[in-house]
């Protein structure tokens, strides 16, 4: 099977000589097969799967791909030469899905709620539920889309997009409950959400992790028989995400959920779905997989039922040796405090050592971002005489909050003192993947491109200490996998030292050699910790969110376990909550 998808984003016939048409052999041996208007359309069944108008246009616009016929049918397509989505994973019990973006997870989603039906690679927008029910007659797919269409299922939709709720309602978070709660139950799921001081608030006030509590809110309020929540951990600290996931399990009868964070899928879902394919082109459900086994082959990058190798290389998590003493220090602070009015940081004396990645872990409002501005020369502590922007110390800085320029993305790169030691198409732009957005404007990429780019422009400069707040935000599980192996790999490769922020907890585990654990009150006063030894300091931070964390045994990926389940008594007796 050969596919053609066109992306009508980057496709500007005005802009180009119309090479496509131009080199195509079909074409110039008078076959009509592309034509051109607002934008190019070729046709499938006339290509012969050369490549040539793949490599000849010059905005990157057309993919070619040829597909085995074990892919299987075609479920939905977005018009001609649109992008192409096989295979539905099993609607039973709680479901998750994984993989990277673009690859038919949201599309998924929409189907299973019925905002879309599938045309099974028909050109029309839509498909018809006649076609539907047909096609999986006899099938649990078949059951669940007879009773979604009879009425007889119901579906709440928690969307991926929360910041545009404002656009949507109007009025306090109390007024948007009302309409949705059919449960009578909005002040009882406020309390456990821990929202319930904000039910007076407008809308348009509340901040990212607030409005992502307050629509999953809305969606455990439905009497709904199946709950769909695309990415309920975007905004939330770690501590939040484990409270959200208890409360989805609490008030949700069925979840199917798509999340990056591995650590709070492997929570939340029964089993997973893989997505593989070509993110923007085309997108495989792999089959139905217990989630254990989902995760570690994905990691692995190996899907063994399917056959297929994902990724080229797997992630791997071995045991970290603590930081040896003998370590060059490459950076030594004293004690220190800030005091911004409102609130206040207080951090003891530490150094960061030669070839380490330094993490630090904490809820959100207690300083983590203010100890890391300091570091970086932005911020003047109040007391104590450390200074990040000496001329001694050269620094890199990934901000939490990633602010877009108007220039090419190219240009940025030019801009910077990249350092003579690496290559950037090896080292920056194939392990990130920015070589396709070099000629964009960074001002119009999306939230992902764009901390790609944040995160490449960080780790290409020559410096000492590379700072990276939150380098996760808006990453796909695929992309936060390649990014947390090349900051490993450049640290250790440059003998200089990486001190990353992170709510994403394998990440953390995979990352740090030391960590960094904030406590305190959130919005008034931080306590940060001395670098401590990441088994120490896990210890530490998994006691105060009380949960413990075990191994798996073939990946040795960090695991949550059930509260009071036999794996999680046994650690807390022995006051042990991260298996090392």
């Amino acid at each position: 099977m050969r596919i053609v998808v066109i992306d009508k984003s980057k496709c500007v016939p005005k802009k180009c000589a119309s090479e496509c048409l131009k080199f195509c052999p079909v074409a110039r041996g008078g076959q009509t097969i592309i034509t051109i208007g607002e934008k190019a359309s070729i046709q499938e069944d006339l290509c012969i799967g050369c490549g040539i108008c793949v490599h000849k246009c010059p905005f990157g616009a057309i993919s070619v791909v040829n597909l085995p016929e074990e892919t299987g049918a075609m479920t939905h397509r977005y018009g001609h030469n649109g992008f192409s989505l096989f295979g539905l994973p099993s609607p039973s019990g709680s479901v998750g899905l994984l993989g990277p973006n673009g690859t038919g997870k949201s599309t998924l989603a929409r189907i299973f709620a019925g905002q879309l039906v599938p045309n099974f690679g028909a050109d029309t927008p839509e498909g018809a539920r006649k076609k539907v029910l047909e096609v999986y007659a006899g099938t649990e797919l078949g059951t669940h889309f007879k009773d979604l269409y009879d009425g007889k299922l119901r579906v709440a939709f928690k969307p991926q997009e929360v910041t545009v709720i404002p656009k949507l309602f109007t009025g306090t978070v109390r007024d948007m409950l009302a309409k949705v709660d059919e449960r009578g139950k909005a002040d009882e799921v406020a309390h456990d959400l821990g929202i319930s001081h904000i039910l007076s608030r407008s809308l348009k006030d509340l901040s990212g992790g607030e409005l992502q509590k307050v629509a999953i809110a809305a969606a455990l309020l439905r009497k709904a028989d199946l709950v769909i929540i695309d990415e309920p951990g975007s905004f939330l600290d770690v501590y939040e995400r484990i409270r959200v996931a208890d409360i989805i399990h609490k008030y949700a009868p069925r979840v199917f959920v798509i999340e990056h964070d591995l650590i709070m899928l492997d929570y939340l879902a029964e089993t997973v779905n893989v997505l593989y394919g070509r993110p923007g082109v085309f997108g495989v459900v792999s089959l139905r997989k217990n989630t254990r086994v989902g995760i570690n082959e994905f990691l692995d990058g190996f899907l063994k039922a399917e056959n297929m190798r994902v990724r080229d290389s797997p992630l791997k998590f071995l045991s970290k040796p603590s930081s040896e003493t003998g370590s060059r220090s490459i950076v030594s602070f004293p004690d220190f405090t800030v005091d911004l009015g409102d609130f206040v940081l207080h951090s003891p004396a530490g150094d960061l050592k030669q070839s380490e990645v330094v993490g630090i872990l904490g809820r959100n409002a207690l300083g983590k971002t203010t100890l890391v501005k300091v570091l970086a020369g932005q911020l003047k502590p109040t007391t104590g005489q450390f200074d990040g922007a000496t001329a001694n110390l050269k620094v890199s800085y990934k901000p939490q909050y990633v602010e877009p320029s108007g220039a090419p993305v190219a240009v940025l790169f030019k801009s910077i003192p990249v350092d003579p030691a690496i290559n950037l198409n090896r080292d920056i732009y194939t392990p990130l993947s920015l070589s396709h957005l070099l000629t964009r404007s960074a001002s119009a990429l999306s939230g992902g491109e764009l901390q790609r780019v944040a995160i490449g422009l960080c780790l290409a400069q020559e410096a000492d200490l590379y700072l990276l707040d939150e380098p996760s935000a808006y990453l796909d599980s695929e992309q936060r996998v390649n990014t947390a192996k090349l900051i490993r790999r450049l640290t250790q490769a440059r003998e200089k030292v990486a001190l990353v922020v992170e709510h994403d907890l394998m990440l953390m585990d995979y990352l740090s050699d030391r960590i960094m654990v904030f406590t305190g009150q959130p919005g008034k006063e931080g306590h940060a910790s001395s670098p401590l030894p990441s088994s120490k300091a896990m210890n530490l931070f998994l006691k105060e969110v009380d949960i413990t964390l075990r191994r798996d045994p073939e990946s040795r990926r960090p695991r949550i376990n059930k509260q009071d389940s036999n794996k999680d008594k046994e650690l807390r007796a022995k006051n042990q909550f991260y298996e090392a």
